[in-house]
């Protein structure tokens, strides 16, 4: 137990030290592609905490994304609206929203609850794209900044990196002790059996409710980001291709190792910046990755590692 202890320190502490450290050595670019994968892996680790650990896989989490992204452009620069209240509201109101839906979609399950959720992301999209008044659909709200809090401006690359990388650690760390708490343990139990989970006295829907408003939530904290990082919202933060991207980056890193949807989202933004300068074909050479991913390694690359190493000990 102590060699395993100090192998995890040997491993944490020069990441922790590369990652605070970021700013004063990297480039600008690949500082706000590190950005990216910041807030982006946000919201595939809520599609993973769901999908991976309660079994629901929900295509509906860009709604809470979308909306939170929404409200913090449409408080700051139309209402002109004082930070910290925008992003509050957002993050807040991206959590209502999933835990009014949470009420109808825990009801289905499988197939169904995918479907309902992918719903519910095309009603989120139609809104925003007919609410022409409130959202300017696809021409959206530019000139969004982010904020200037005690002298410190994060509009700056550096700021607003360790300032996501603070949220993202301290997201990233409360799901990762959430998920090994009694409560994960029994989301787990939920995947493998939801009526013998039920039989032993586990209230089963309100556990799934529950694990689902968590999720809406933290698609929430990630569209606050994504906001102030891009400066521009509209109707596209809908998506459904951003949804299938969240599913396939969650599956290539592996939707059941925790670190996996964070593996998958820094390989595929990787990717895509270094094809995209490349040649104007790189989604179709990121489709043959995930391809062959699905099938050489259907659990994802970090779960494939996790497997060889069981298979190396036994």
């Amino acid at each position: 137990m102590m060699r395993r202890n100090i192998a995890l320190l040997a491993v944490v502490v020069p990441s922790a030290t590369v990652l605070v450290t970021l700013p004063w050595w990297m480039p600008p670019y690949y500082l706000t592609l590190t950005n990216r994968v910041l807030y982006y892996s946000l919201l595939a680790l809520s599609f993973s905490f769901l999908a991976g650990r309660v079994g629901m896989v929900s295509l509906g989490q860009v709604a809470f994304f979308g909306f939170a992204a929404y409200a913090v452009a449409i408080l700051t620069v139309r209402r002109e609206v004082p930070f910290p209240l925008p992003p509050l509201v957002g993050i807040v109101g991206g959590t209502l929203l999933a835990a009014g839906f949470g009420l109808i979609a825990i009801r289905t399950s499988g197939i169904y609850f995918l479907m309902i959720t992918l719903a519910l992301g095309q009603v989120m999209w139609g809104v925003a794209n007919r609410w022409v008044s409130m959202t300017n659909a696809y021409d959206g709200i530019p000139g969004l900044r982010a904020p200037v809090v005690a002298g410190i401006n994060f509009q700056s690359p550096q700021a607003f990196y360790l300032a996501m990388l603070t949220v993202a650690w301290l997201c990233i760390g409360a799901l990762y002790l959430l998920s090994r708490s009694h409560f994960g343990l029994a989301l787990r139990g939920i995947r493998a059996s939801p009526t013998r989970m039920a039989a032993l006295g586990y209230p089963v829907a309100r556990l799934r409710y529950l694990a689902f408003v968590i999720a809406g939530a933290l698609a929430s904290v990630s569209g606050v980001f994504f906001a102030y990082h891009t400066g521009y919202v509209n109707t596209s933060v809908f998506d459904l291709q951003r949804s299938v991207w969240v599913l396939l980056v969650s599956i290539l890193g592996g939707v059941e190792v925790f670190a996996g949807p964070i593996a998958g989202v820094a390989i595929v933004v990787v990717l895509e910046s270094v094809f995209g300068q490349i040649t104007q074909r790189h989604a179709l050479v990121i489709g043959i990755m995930f391809l062959l991913t699905v099938i050489l390694a259907p659990d994802g690359i970090l779960g494939r590692l996790r497997t060889l190493k069981v298979f190396r000990r036994s």
